[in-house]
């Protein structure tokens, strides 16, 4: 898979979670009583806030998984720089030690 669909793949699913959040939050906001919202607008608007974070956080989650998973998909590649090499210094030790 090229990297440019990877890329518009998280991208997508970031504009969908945005686009779901906001909904909800319109859905409320209609369902939601006129005169209940007016008495107390600034405890609404946080409320509203609230939602919208909680339903973009929960659909992020796919987007960002699969960023995730692209990101660490790549083939795997001995990495030398950790593996132990012979003769280091507590090899070395050790094996004064022993005589």
């Amino acid at each position: 898979m090229k990297p440019v669909l990877k890329v518009a793949i998280v991208a997508g699913g970031y504009l969908l979670a945005f686009l779901m959040a906001s909904g909800a939050v319109a859905l409320h906001a209609a369902l939601t009583s006129e005169s209940g919202a007016q008495d107390s607008g600034g405890m609404s608007a946080f409320g509203d806030l609230v939602l919208f974070v909680a339903v973009f956080g929960a659909v992020a989650l796919v987007p960002t998984g699969a960023a995730f998973f692209f990101l660490l998909s790549k083939k795997k590649r001995p990495n030398q720089a950790l593996e132990p090499t012979r003769g280091s210094s507590l090899d070395s030790y050790q094996q004064q030690e022993k005589d």
